[in-house]
């Protein structure tokens, strides 16, 4: 159960992350990633880092109600965005220990 919690508390975070910066660039819920300076490089690895489970799990959901692909891909994304998420849940997880909130 502490598992599917850190997974569901990952995926949050991916999520709101993704949305705050979408509203942030001000466009219509993508992700827009600027490479030309070095700390354009940092910021975009970075923001990768945090919304690539719900990238992942948004675009396998949107490319299997649409039928470019199949149910085990989509099963593949879906179990990889798990992952992901839990790592990013075990990272949300110690940040707020570290700064005080849980």
């Amino acid at each position: 159960m502490l598992a599917v919690f850190v997974i569901v508390l990952g995926f949050v975070t991916a999520a709101i992350i993704a949305t705050a910066s979408a509203a942030y660039q001000n466009n219509d819920g993508s992700i827009d990633l600027f490479m030309d300076t070095p700390a354009g490089l940092i910021k975009g690895f970075l923001l990768c880092m945090f919304v690539g489970p719900y990238v992942i799990a948004k675009n396998g959901l949107t490319l299997f109600i649409q039928d470019k692909i199949g149910f085990s891909i989509f099963g593949l994304c879906i179990v990889i965005a798990a992952v992901w998420s839990f790592c990013l849940g075990i990272i949300s997880i110690q940040t707020l220990i570290g700064i005080g909130l849980a």
